[in-house]
């Protein structure tokens, strides 16, 4: 049984670090495929919701790959492109320059509780709550983004603004702070059932996958953004 340890984490949490230490022990191998979630749930005595959290956290940190139909599998993450030390620009800035428009309807914007990646990079805590902004972006009015955008607590005040803008001209305007360098990743995704909904897709369409890790221009840790992007509508090019 998987009890509630003394630093107060979620369940999910200590079930994903139970599931990460064994794939690290090698006894979830490479490439093989874990235990089905019911399994999961009888083996700790948990929730099938307390599972599934903890597999998306592992999933969202490549640790694991869903295949729609097969079950989760171990993922080798020498297959996750990335990128370092990319000047980064706004992705509405991007698709300006092909003659496209960008807009953005924000839906939700919350404080949570970070996951190990994302206070470690904002040098936060268990103890603090990050701000979490889910945003649906469309290009020439056709959805074809879903952005997660995960910032430190001192960037709360910006919950008092129209989310419907760019990020970078809230975060000049409101903090006058820019984006610096940082890291990009890709993977490849398969649409779950709110994705394909926003995103006008069918379930299970393969769908690219972009984090970003972006400092400020000062080098200080600036946010965390996941997008879930639909590949038939656009492309990123990369420069080394």
């Amino acid at each position: 049984m998987l009890k509630k340890s003394e630093n107060h984490m979620p369940l999910y949490i200590d079930l994903a670090k139970i599931v990460k230490n064994r794939i690290a022990e090698n006894k979830y191998q490479i490439g093989t495929k874990i235990p089905s979630e019911m399994e999961l749930q009888k083996e700790f005595s948990v929730s099938r919701t307390t599972v599934r959290k903890a597999l998306k956290v592992l999933s969202d940190e490549n640790y694991l790959i869903k295949l729609p139909g097969k079950g989760t599998f171990v993922s080798d993450k020498r297959n996750e492109i990335e990128t370092q030390n990319q000047k980064f620009s706004s992705l509405t800035d991007s698709a300006a320059k092909t003659g496209k428009k960008i807009s953005n309807r924000l839906i939700s914007i919350k404080s949570i509780t970070g996951d190990d990646e994302q206070n470690t990079f904002l040098q936060t805590n268990a103890q603090q709550q990050i701000i979490e902004i889910k945003r649906l972006r469309y290009i020439d009015d056709i959805p074809f983004c879903l952005e997660w955008i995960w910032l430190a607590p001192k960037y709360s005040a910006i919950k008092d603004e129209d989310l419907d803008m760019p990020l970078y001209k809230i975060l000049q305007k409101k903090f006058h702070i820019n984006p610096g360098k940082g890291k990009k990743t890709f993977k490849i995704a398969f649409a779950n059932r709110e994705e394909s909904f926003l995103l006008n897709v069918d379930e299970k369409t393969p769908l690219m996958r972009i984090k970003d890790l972006v400092y400020d221009d000062h080098n200080f840790p600036l946010h965390i953004t996941q997008e879930i992007i639909r590949s038939d509508k656009f492309t990123y090019a990369v420069n080394h």
